[in-house]
């Protein structure tokens, strides 16, 4: 089965289950795939239409990707790969992105995706995967009046897999007009130090190099998310590790072997105070 064929359904696969869990609702999310450099010649056939980005995007040059349409439906989405899935090229000068006559619109949230597909080839990437959903823990839990970096400190603490699995971070967007170039630019920008971005009161994005890595990070975040909002339920406040659990994970990952030496008396900074909210 050919690299075309097998990406599209890998889509559809990871759209219904965001919607079985209540993470994409109606024609809530979307989802982009970077392919592989010269694997896309069978795609374009046919007639096209080129748009003028708003800014070059050299990094995406002669690229193509497949994305979900505007107004797709996730729990539906593994009968319609066809018509609900498009590719979209950037030309060669990195100055346009190219799409079928034939095909529909991408997703409203196409800057995003465009902007943040190219930061990943700045890692080095080959591929790169975008997932874009309202997980609902993480949806409640962004609406908080808390200060970015609190949240950020406290999903990182919330329990060790967020740490392990995502070097990077996360980091917390302040509201900003969906379907917009400027939410695009400053998504990119969160990624550069993150693999999950959560944009307050709209959703989470996950990064990876693949499309089952990218949905890795939003199921952490938003696990996180939920251990949270059950620590301040039961307990009034959030919890989380304190600086010894991150430090006796960190050198776990790191299979150090002095990883006992490290006791009451050991010299870490003090745990942060505990955030009430």
């Amino acid at each position: 089965m050919d690299l075309i064929r097998t990406t599209k359904e890998d889509i559809g696969r990871i759209a219904v289950e965001l919607a079985r869990t209540g993470w994409a609702e109606a024609n809530a999310g979307n989802i982009s795939v970077l392919l592989p450099e010269g694997s896309d010649s069978s795609i374009w056939v046919g007639d096209v239409i080129a748009d003028i980005l708003p800014t070059p995007i050299p990094e995406l040059a002669g690229r193509t990707f497949l994305i979900t349409c505007a107004g797709s439906r996730f729990r539906k989405l593994q009968h319609e790969l066809d018509t609900e899935i498009i590719p979209v090229r950037v030309s060669a000068d990195g100055m346009k992105v190219i799409r079928l006559t034939s095909g529909k619109e991408p997703t409203t949230e196409f800057s995003s995706h465009l902007l943040v597909l190219a930061e990943a080839t700045n890692r080095g990437w080959e591929t790169a995967s975008l997932v874009h959903t309202h997980s609902t823990h993480m949806l409640a839990l962004s609406s908080s009046d808390l200060p970015a970096e609190m949240l950020e400190d406290a999903v990182n603490r919330s329990h060790p897999e967020v740490a392990l699995l995502m070097k990077r971070g996360v980091r917390f967007l302040d509201y900003m007009a969906p379907g917009t170039w400027e939410l695009g630019e400053e998504t990119a920008k969160a990624f550069r130090e993150s693999d999950c971005v959560i944009w307050r009161k709209h959703g989470i994005l996950g990064l990876g190099k693949d499309i089952d890595s990218a949905c890795d990070a939003v199921e952490v975040v938003e696990k996180a998310a939920k251990l949270l909002l059950l620590e301040k339920s039961a307990f009034g406040k959030f919890v989380g590790l304190k600086d010894r659990d991150l430090m006796l994970s960190k050198a776990s990952d790191e299979n150090l072997p002095d990883t006992e030496s490290i006791g009451p008396d050991s010299s870490l900074p003090p745990a942060p105070p505990i955030i009430e909210t």
